[in-house]
Formats: structure tokens, sequence, C-alpha cells
């Protein structure tokens, strides 16, 4: 598959008037779609003899082809990717991604890889200090061959063409589908942890702002503390008292969050087609979360006012 270095080769595709935000363009082989296990939508894929012609045949990805053909059919119409004209020929079905998210992975059109080069050509840029080639070969091995071996024969043949010395380092990169994977994962737990850590911090700070109002509350309202001591309140209903008032202050405040969150991830849904999900155990979470941080931080202001001598606090201007 064919691309322009590190950065992939970006155009408009257009259709009369109407035309594609900036996608990506490869040149690919005709088993583009077995390679990458891509199901066919509607028509069909470029052959291999359409490929040597250098034919001006594309196949659209589902982001292009709803933009350009979403009330007609899209086969057999000639539209423009960049300066030169193709026919279309076939819609590729959606593509899957990392995580389930919509990560522009549908933004893409393929051109057979004669054809790239023919308008494109073929080049290698220079990134973070090293030579990015334009060339990325996907290959699967065949029933009944592990994937070791197939890594182990692919390696020794791009060796043989690159013509390395035994004591040469590779000069090309193999890349497994587990390694992308694995790349996923760490950004996506880097992620995860960069939240928590983000998370904690606002409760930590959110949670000595309930301390410090619960501490101030206690010191206003003492000589109510020691009216309720003075006709018998006991200390545990003081304690609770003020623990579930700050457990109500924080839960509040757990709502209000709650709400504006969903309304902002249900404004980015619609602003940008990103996927959202907001289950209902979700905000459960988050309010009896927010609730527990504030009867913990409210503690040692509730254990303050139940420890209050009555007769002090009747005292207290």
């Amino acid at each position: 598959m064919l691309g322009q270095g590190g950065n992939p080769t970006r155009e408009r595709v257009y259709y009369r008037s109407d035309q594609t935000k900036q996608i990506n363009v490869f040149g690919s082989a005709a088993n583009y779609p077995d390679v990458f296990q891509i199901e066919i939508a509607d028509g069909r894929f470029f052959t291999p003899g359409e490929t040597r012609r250098r034919a001006p045949v594309v196949v659209l990805g589902q982001t292009p082809a709803q933009a350009l053909f979403q009330n007609l059919d899209p086969i057999g119409k000639r539209v423009r990717v960049g300066a030169t004209r193709y026919t279309v020929i076939g819609v590729l079905g959606e593509s899957p991604s990392p995580g389930g998210f919509d990560a522009g992975q549908d933004d893409f059109v393929v051109i057979p890889h004669t054809s790239y080069q023919k308008q494109f050509g073929i080049r290698a840029e220079r990134m973070f200090g090293g030579e990015m080639r334009a060339v990325m070969i996907a290959a699967v091995p065949r029933d009944g061959v592990d994937r070791a071996t197939a890594i182990a024969d692919i390696e020794r043949v791009m060796r043989i063409r690159h013509r390395l010395r035994l004591d040469e380092a590779n000069d090309f990169d193999l890349i497994t589908q587990d390694a992308i994977l694995g790349l996923w994962d760490q950004i996506s737990g880097a992620t995860f942890l960069s939240l928590i850590v983000v998370s904690s911090i606002a409760l930590l700070v959110g949670g000595i702002g309930v301390m410090a109002i619960m501490t101030i509350s206690v010191t206003e309202r003492t000589r109510e503390i020691g009216t309720r001591r003075a006709i018998g309140a006991k200390r545990r209903e003081i304690l609770w008292q003020f623990l579930l008032e700050a457990g109500f202050l924080t839960a509040v405040g757990g709502v209000i969050g709650s709400v504006l969150g969903a309304t902002l991830g249900v404004g980015v849904h619609f602003a940008t087609g990103f996927p959202i999900s907001l289950p209902w155990w979700s905000f459960a979470l988050g309010i009896g979360f927010s609730a527990t941080v504030g009867m913990v931080f409210g503690l040692f202001p509730a254990i303050k006012a139940s420890n209050l001598d009555p007769i002090e606090a009747l005292r207290y201007e």
C-alpha cells in the first residue's frame, strides 16, 4: 500500500458541486480487501489487470461515499481525486476501529498503486531524524503457516531485496497487529491513568473545600449544637447530622457535574459524530462517589461538632 511517508496523501474528492473534506488517498494492489479484511459494501474492487493498466478507477470508503452519494448509486460515477478523474467501481464497508471509536478510519479512498505512482509519485520523507518510506507491505500468512515462520520468511526476503549484509541492521520495520493493539493499549492505559490522576487531584481539592465549609458551619452553629445537646441530642446524632449534610452537599455537586458532563458529551457527539455512551450506572457511581467523598472529608468537622461541650457551646458568642 502506498502513501506519502509518515504523512499520508490527503486530497479532497469532488463530484459535481459536492466535495469531501481532505481524506487519505491510498494506492494498493488488488488484494487490499482480503489483507485488511474489509468487506465490499457495493460494487467491486479493482482487478490485477486494471492495476497493470493504471486504470483510473477508485474504491470509496464509507465517509466519502456518504458525503457525495447519500441518495445516489455511486457505481459508475466519475469523481475527481485531487486533479485527476476516476470512475467509482466500489464502496468498502466500515473499517474496524480500536476500542470501537470513530477515529476517521473510513476517511479514505483506494486507487491502484500504479495509478497512485502516476499521479503522486513515490518519495521518501525525513521524520524524527530518520527516513520514512512511502511503501507499506501488508501480508497475511497462508493457512497452516504460523505467524513466527511468516515473519521470519518476510524478514529474510526483505533483507535480500534490500541487499543487506549479515552484520547490517534492518532498514525496514516489521509491525504485527498485536504490536498495534499493544500500542493502543499503552495509549489508552496512559490516558486512563492521566484521567485518574487529574480526577484525584480535583477530588482532593473539592474534599478540602468541603472540610473548610463544614468547619465554618460548625463554628457558626455552635449555639445550635449546644441547644440540641442540652435538650437531649446524643453525640452520634450530631455526628450523623453533619455527615449527612456533607454527603448531601457533595451529592448535589455530583448531580450538577453529571448533567454538565452529559450535556457536553451529547454536544460533542452531535458536532463531531464521536460516539457517546451514557449508562445509568455511571451516573449512580459518580453521584455515590461524590457523596462518599463529602462524608469522608466531612468526618473531621462532624467529630468536632459532636465533641462540643454543651455548656461551652451555649456560652459561645
